[in-house]
């Protein structure tokens, strides 16, 4: 279940990343649709936090103290990477600070995919 909720984050937050990209390319400023994205993306992996949490509170899964710490760590940094970038490109409302919500896609999807990693072991 774990697998399958993170694969689903990743790919919502490599598909928000590509969307974001088609708006650099046609230099438009992030608009209520992309936040309507980011959402979901963040909802999406708060849903993850809370499986994940559930299942080890039941012992379904063993985790380390150390690897239970870095997975919730990557998942509570993954939270903040799209709001900071949304921030950063309303702030500036320029082509490049639409791009860094891009990188703010892909830093969600690399580090959800480290969560997958810790989880497998």
């Amino acid at each position: 279940m774990i697998a399958t909720l993170s694969t689903a984050v990743i790919v919502v937050a490599l598909v928000f990343s590509a969307v974001v990209l088609v708006y650099v390319a046609l230099a438009r400023d992030p608009d209520w649709g992309l936040l309507a994205a980011a959402v979901l993306l963040e909802v999406g992996t708060l849903v993850l936090v809370v499986a994940a949490a559930v299942v080890l509170a039941r012992g379904d899964h063993q985790l380390a103290a150390i690897d239970a710490t870095t997975y919730f760590g990557y998942l509570a940094t993954a939270l903040c990477a799209p709001p900071l970038g949304f921030l950063w490109a309303l702030s500036e409302r320029s082509r490049a600070a639409t791009a860094v919500l891009a990188a703010a896609g892909v830093t969600h999807a690399f580090l959800v995919l480290r969560t997958v990693q810790v989880w497998q072991g």
